[in-house]
């Protein structure tokens, strides 16, 4: 079987497209655009999800504290490797009490048109206070002493 290739256009709009499925705060959509041995980590989950059940499970907890997402692509790096990108882009995540906005950048690899590897940094300084007094308020869910440490 031949392997697809993919332009650089082609990355952009499967990325663009990822974004705006996290601006639904839908996790099982998200989770559709990355393989099932993804590699995620951000500033909430240093040490990293490695499988698409946990992922999910992840971004259910994060979507019912953070129900409105705003998030917007500037700029697509492409990196030597094939597949490979640095993104920036603006975000804006809220609920009834807080709201955190600011920039961030992604390293991304796909492997064919998923997202296996997305490694996200953000420049909010006390992005991991927001998270856990958020998470104190919000009701229980089974990962939560996990999302907060």
């Amino acid at each position: 079987m031949k392997k697809i290739q993919f332009s650089l256009d082609d990355y952009s709009a499967i990325m663009k497209s990822c974004l705006e499925a996290w601006n639904k705060a839908d996790a099982e959509l998200v989770a559709s655009y990355y393989c099932d041995n993804l590699e995620y980590r951000d500033p909430t989950v240093p040490q990293g999800i490695v499988n698409k059940n946990d992922f999910i499970k992840y971004l259910q907890q994060i979507f019912s504290v953070w129900p409105q997402q705003k998030w917007i692509l500037e700029n697509v790096f492409p990196h030597n490797k094939k597949g490979s990108f640095s993104i920036d882009y603006d975000f804006r995540i809220a609920n009834n009490t807080t709201s955190i906005q600011g920039r961030g950048i992604d390293r991304i690899e796909f492997s064919g048109d998923k997202v296996r590897l997305n490694h996200v940094y953000l420049n909010a300084d006390n992005w991991k206070d927001w998270i856990k007094n958020e998470l104190k308020r919000a009701p229980s869910v089974e990962d939560r002493n996990r999302l907060s440490k």
